[in-house]
């Protein structure tokens, strides 16, 4: 019992337990899992794979549209009217820039465990940032060794 007051009490004072936090907090509220699109701030702002947005709202009716509030209503707009159009669910989220750098999000209602969720040509060199830092400090110090 008295782990249940600890409980009890952590959770009125920190707030419930949550799974991935920052991968919410990324996802603009939702999980990675559950994304089926996603664009970063300087794709939303040129108005970019409008129609890969279009076709994705149409492939999945129950598919909800998240949007960064962040942005002016100006650069959101066609994709709130998109979503409209098409009787999907949208949500201005607010986020700090901070705490992502996505800015529009389509996500369903269950996962879907996409490998590219990405719509943007900057993210096709990201793997090879990944296996940077993933390199041992040793092996960072051989490979300065080898360039001299």
């Amino acid at each position: 019992m008295a782990e249940n007051v600890e409980d009890y009490l952590e959770k009125g004072m920190y707030g419930a337990k949550e799974i991935n936090p920052e991968e919410k907090k990324k996802f603009l509220g939702t999980y990675r899992e559950r994304v089926i699109l996603a664009m970063h701030k300087e794709d939303v702002l040129a108005g970019k794979f409008f129609e890969e947005i279009k076709q994705a709202m149409q492939a999945d009716p129950q598919a909800r549209l998240l949007l960064n509030s962040q942005l002016s209503y100006d650069y959101l707009r066609p994709y709130i009217h998109l979503a409209e159009k098409y009787h999907h669910a949208f949500s201005l989220v607010t986020r700090k820039a901070e705490e992502t750098d996505v800015y529009l999000v389509l996500t369903a209602t269950e996962a879907v465990d996409k490998e590219t969720i990405f719509l943007s040509e900057n993210t096709a060199d990201l793997p090879e940032k990944e296996e940077e830092q993933k390199k041992s400090f040793l092996q960072k110090v051989q490979d300065l060794l080898k360039k001299d």
